[in-house]
């Protein structure tokens, strides 16, 4: 993995963009590997456990929080 961000969606849940060294530039969704949808978390806390302590990852994560949201309980 070259870069991770943390993306909120405007419902306040999160998901996992990750940028790996052999597809290029394009970002992609982190998925549950049996099924085709995307994998959320109610807390970017969450998501940065998983990247961390799941794939071993030491880099800079990047957050994005929704614009307009201010629950302070979704971090």
């Amino acid at each position: 993995m070259t870069d991770v961000h943390v993306c909120q969606h405007e419902s306040g849940k999160w998901h996992i963009n990750v940028r790996v060294s052999w597809r290029g530039t394009a970002l992609y969704h982190v998925g549950l590997y049996d099924k085709k949808r995307i994998r959320l978390y109610k807390k970017a806390s969450s998501a940065i456990r998983h990247i961390v302590l799941g794939y071993g990852y030491e880099g800079v994560i990047h957050v994005h929080p929704f614009a307009g949201l201010q629950d302070a309980t979704t971090f």
